[in-house]
């Protein structure tokens, strides 16, 4: 329309209530004595408020009959993780993995010393036989064996002593172990 306003800057159409410009941010009118976050803060409460009468206002629901669980974790710096699980629809049980590991955890071992342990790797086709030495580990419980995405990581205790060791795998592998006399033994087959 001819009588439209527009910005001097950047020639977009502009209502006479602004203040800036919501294409270029030029100033449209000059401002007296007012703190110009106050005035920005003024011009988003008019957006919601015109936003809050135009958009219909609903919840999202499951249907009925539906079946579903919602987790939520929770973590700061200071406490461990905090889990919530809430379930709706017909659900009798839910295993809550995080409770059990609680009841399960091992006391947090720390050694005066660790040493990486001699370890001998034999590669097959598609399979490889990592043997550590881990003199002085009495058994099984002493060996933490974790498989993450592309490696194995070995943790074993032997009284003030430890052992840590970080072996690269292929991802997806399958790991088995042994130990016998100080001596384990890892299986990786791909």
């Amino acid at each position: 329309m001819f009588w439209e306003k527009r910005c001097k800057n950047c020639d977009s159409k502009i209502d006479k209530t602004w203040i800036f410009c919501a294409n270029c941010g030029n100033a449209l009118k000059e401002v007296k004595g007012k703190d110009i976050f106050q005035e920005v803060d003024k011009e988003f409460r008019q957006i919601d408020k015109m936003l809050e009468m135009k958009v219909p206002k609903f919840m999202l629901r499951p249907p009925l009959k539906a079946k579903g669980v919602s987790i939520i974790i929770t973590a700061d710096n200071v406490s461990p993780p905090k889990i919530n699980v809430q379930t709706y629809g017909d659900q009798r049980h839910i295993h809550h993995q995080h409770e059990h590991r609680r009841h399960e955890e091992k006391p947090v071992r720390i050694p005066k010393t660790t040493e990486e342990p001699e370890t001998k790797i034999q590669r097959s086709q598609n399979k490889q036989i990592i043997t550590l030495n881990l003199p002085d580990v009495k058994n099984l419980e002493d060996i933490e064996i974790k498989q993450l995405q592309q490696s194995v990581e070995i943790r074993a205790f032997a009284g003030d002593k430890a052992y840590f060791k970080l072996i690269p795998i292929p991802s997806n592998a399958s790991v088995n172990n042994e130990f016998k006399d100080g001596v384990l033994k890892i299986e990786v087959v791909k």
